[in-house]
């Protein structure tokens, strides 16, 4: 009803806007829309106008808004929450253009989980995606709000510290690992721990995407050969 009102007001706006300009063709459609019969049909026609431009706005905000959905799952790991694979190497080739540009620094961390298959073989699918799920959880509570974590696959898993210096942003990977060793789930009468391999690279102004990535890689599977050092840490300390 508001809105029938609404348009209402709208067509006498219009019309009264009209009718107050003086030049000699508005002249004779003033006469002509002074006409009762044809007064009428004007309103109705600008009412039903504006009916129609207003339910094609809210259409159009609705599809913009599914886009806009869409376009998030699209870039969203499912299980996890996360970013996928696809969203996070459109994050890095972002901040690495910004880093070209503004002369930006920061570090690539690759986490991968060690024995994540036996724990599938020996406790289900399911209680795979409870973990993680639960790694999941604990990086996004405890990365910065300008970083970035994903997980690219598997048990995989990456973060992006930005605008971040070599030794410290090295130093909350290694955390960020340690905290994960301290994940447990309860299965049955039995508790699951974790441990994790660390891999990081450090980028700066010249780096490029793909020698990043690979650099990353290759840093977490030489740890994971070395029986995990960063896991290690944790009973360390």
């Amino acid at each position: 009803m508001r809105r029938g009102k609404s348009n209402t007001n709208a067509a006498e706006s219009l019309e009264d806007a009209v009718l107050s300009i003086g030049d000699a063709p508005t002249m004779r459609f003033r006469q002509t829309l002074s006409k009762p019969h044809i007064a009428n049909d004007a309103r109705r026609i600008l009412s039903h106008a504006l009916n129609y431009a207003a339910e094609a706005e809210s259409r159009l905000m609705e599809l913009n808004a599914r886009v806009a959905q869409l376009e998030a799952l699209a870039i969203t790991d499912e299980l996890t929450g996360l970013l996928n694979r696809r969203g996070f190497e459109g994050i890095l080739q972002r901040n690495l253009l910004s880093a070209a540009r503004y002369d930006e620094a920061g570090l690539l961390a690759y986490i991968d989980l060690d024995g994540f298959k036996e724990i599938n073989d020996r406790h289900g699918h399911s209680t795979g995606d409870d973990v993680l799920r639960a790694v999941g959880r604990y990086l996004k509570r405890n990365i910065r709000a300008t970083d970035y974590a994903a997980r690219i696959g598997g048990d995989e898993f990456a973060v992006l510290f930005v605008r971040a210096q070599n030794a410290p942003a090295r130093e909350r990977a290694r955390g960020l690992v340690r905290g994960i060793g301290k994940i447990s789930l309860s299965h049955g009468r039995n508790i699951i721990t974790l441990r994790a391999s660390l891999g990081f690279a450090y980028y700066d102004a010249n780096s490029e995407q793909a020698e990043l990535l690979a650099r990353a890689d290759a840093a977490m599977y030489a740890d994971k050969n070395k029986g995990s050092r960063a896991a290690r840490m944790i009973i360390n300390g």
